[in-house]
């Protein structure tokens, strides 16, 4: 058994919301989204659509089993989830119309 997560797992997941999201911005007639993207989803995560778009992961921890480096979960951001993870249906529609 080994763990599998982080960078690793999340990286290409992002890479295919963008994608998505820039098909959408393409149909839209936009321009793609390119670059930092973070200015954007903590623009989301300070809006009213944050709760629209994201999950906030408010229990549980990145502790690996046998040690104590890590953080714990909570209300909003944190340092284990970060903003927490996308409902991607709905992030897709607020990332196609920013």
């Amino acid at each position: 058994m080994f763990i599998v997560g982080g960078t690793s797992a999340g990286s290409p997941q992002w890479a295919g919301i963008i994608a998505l999201a820039n098909q959408a911005r393409a149909n839209l007639g936009k321009s793609l989204i390119g670059g930092n993207l973070n200015p954007t989803l903590y623009n989301i995560y300070h809006s009213a659509r944050y709760a629209t778009d994201f999950h906030d992961i408010t229990v549980g921890n990145d502790i690996v089993s046998g040690s104590t480096v890590g953080y714990s979960a909570g209300t909003g951001y944190d340092l284990a989830s970060g903003i927490g993870t996308p409902i991607v249906d709905q992030l897709i529609v607020d990332l196609a119309a920013a």
